[in-house]
């Protein structure tokens, strides 16, 4: 089978024009296949994956304008460069051909050494781009291993009983989440999403982690844990790169749960007794303005009470996406519904009832009981 990164598709109507470049373009090492029409220049283009296409302007059937329309709206062959061969050396042709997505454009009576240098510079052209395009998935693929392995896991702190679900719409997400040990039976919960989905979101998971350790301590409030990482982020971060949080401390021992949320969908509070209900406490955004103030709100909880945490993807998502304060309510239901779950459980049956496996958006769902 020829290698698809040196095949050419030559079409033409005429069967003298198809072998003269196919006889130009062999003497190279091309793997060549002609096509006779521009729908059968389409379904060879869908078969062979070739690295270019020459592809003739008048042809019966479908002309060359309208066949190259179609392999550009096509995801399978899009990405195929394409010069294009006319008798016609108009100006308005030319335009025509650049604007659809031609790389070049070929006179016919361009002479042989015209040819091979013009197909011999898309193909460099081509296979760089391919190489790049390569290098630059690697490089993302590498980012979202090392994102993803900041993440912590239930196993690695089993006294802190949380479970978590986390998919990221793009290789690196900008959405997080955290549990930091205080102190005994004390632990600082939080879930964050990064303005923006540009890989660049995902270097912010590391600098919040190490800020929430050296803060998340007995000496700093959760206000103040937040103040503290607000002043140094807001220094730090790129200009109009901020996050989102719902940041959550309870103590076991004392039966308190201190919260806010900056900019964030309050958390959903599921008691023992008593009906589900958000733990509500409204702040500013994180890394925005370096002297916002922040306040949080407590409450007394008891042994099995459940905190769901989460990021918008969760509730905007689904068949229909709606925004998040259009759909809030219909997590309240949804809680009692999966009450008696086990909580290892709860964060993908969320997901699955509200259909946020689809969501063109990261979801981060992280649930804790108390």
């Amino acid at each position: 089978m020829a290698d698809s990164s040196y095949t050419l598709v030559i079409v033409d109507d005429s069967a003298t024009n198809r072998t003269y470049l196919a006889h130009i373009l062999e003497e190279d090492g091309y793997h060549i296949v002609q096509a006779r029409s521009g729908e059968e220049c389409l379904e060879l283009a869908a078969s062979e994956n070739p690295i270019l296409i020459l592809l003739d302007v008048v042809m019966g059937g479908i002309d060359g304008f309208e066949t190259l329309r179609q392999l550009k709206a096509s995801g399978g062959t899009a990405r195929a460069s394409v010069i294009m061969l006319t008798s016609l050396d108009d100006q308005v042709s030319k335009l025509k051909a650049f604007e659809i997505g031609a790389v070049d454009y070929i006179v016919k009576s361009a002479n042989e050494a015209e040819v091979r240098a013009r197909v011999r510079v898309h193909v460099r052209l081509r296979i760089a781009n391919e190489e790049l395009m390569a290098a630059q998935a690697e490089s993302i693929k590498q980012i979202s291993e090392a994102q993803r392995s900041l993440l912590v896991r239930s196993a690695d702190i089993p006294a802190a009983r949380f479970a978590t679900y986390y998919r990221s719409f793009h290789e690196a997400g900008g959405d997080f989440y955290d549990v930091e040990p205080v102190a005994e039976d004390v632990f600082f919960y939080i879930i964050a999403d990064v303005a923006g989905h540009e890989v660049g979101t995902s270097y912010v998971t590391p600098a919040v982690k190490v800020l929430l350790k050296q803060f998340a301590t007995p000496a700093y409030s959760v206000e103040e844990t937040i103040a503290s990482m607000n002043g140094i982020l807001a220094r730090t971060l790129l200009e109009d790169t901020y996050l989102t949080a719902f940041a959550l401390r309870i103590n076991r021992k004392a039966g308190k749960a201190v919260f806010l949320a900056a900019g964030h969908p309050p958390a959903l509070y599921i008691p023992v007794h008593g009906e589900a209900r958000f733990a509500v406490c409204e702040n500013p955004f994180i890394g925005m303005l370096e002297d916002s103030q922040y306040r949080s709100e407590s409450m007394d909880v008891e042994q099995g009470d459940r905190f769901v945490l989460f990021t918008d993807g969760l509730v905007e998502g689904g068949d229909k996406p709606v925004a998040w304060v259009e759909s809030s309510d219909a997590l309240l239901p949804l809680a009692e519904k999966l009450r008696g779950l086990a909580l290892a459980d709860l964060p993908a049956a969320l997901v699955r009832e509200l259909n946020a496996q689809k969501a063109t958006d990261d979801v981060a769902v992280l649930a804790v009981e108390v």
